[in-house]
């Protein structure tokens, strides 16, 4: 019984959360884009901490993990707030929390693409196989991303979707800059 209501109140927590979560309008997408585009070369210069031994595996996709993320990578930066401010955003500590939003449907709209391919290969699989990878330590860990990116709000996605060209555009122009 207590186990039934450990996990009632579970699920009550994250649709509290989820329902609590920042709404993305269209006007949003197009703000975090421009300033985005615009902030590319002050965030091409940072470098960002790789040492996560401590932290989660999965932590990625945590707010205040991305949030974080765009605050170091813009701090102390004059010129990247007055970005920021000129694309209407009150402070960089709110272009950061946007960002964040952002970024994490994106990651797990693209995210979730990759998976379902990914369990359509394992269909296509002998048996013998699919059953020894899914038999290795690092399908629970699939698992668990899947139920991470599952946990993002659906509005968020539908919201980024119209934008999904230009956001490949930005992300992939990001990693090849800074690769």
């Amino acid at each position: 019984m207590l186990k039934r209501i450990a996990v009632i109140a579970s699920v009550f927590f994250l649709l509290a959360g989820q329902a609590l979560a920042m709404n993305i309008t269209s006007s949003d997408m197009e703000r975090f884009i421009s300033t985005f585009e615009q902030l590319m070369p002050y965030i091409e210069d940072h470098e960002f901490d790789e040492d996560d031994d401590d932290d989660d595996d999965l932590n990625f996709l945590e707010i205040s993990t991305l949030k974080g993320q765009f605050m170091e990578a813009l701090a102390d930066n004059r010129e990247a707030e007055r970005i920021i401010r000129n694309n209407g955003y009150g402070s960089v500590a709110a272009f950061a929390e946007q960002s964040a939003y952002i970024t994490r449907a994106y990651i797990a709209h693209t995210g979730m693409i990759s998976i379902d391919e990914f369990q359509a290969a394992l269909q296509d699989m002998p048996a013998e196989e699919r059953e020894a990878l899914m038999a290795m330590p690092f399908f629970q860990t699939f698992h668990d991303t899947r139920a991470r990116f599952s946990a993002v709000p659906e509005a968020q996605i539908r919201a980024i979707l119209p934008y999904l060209d230009q956001l490949n555009a930005l992300f992939e122009m990001e990693e090849d800059d800074l690769d």
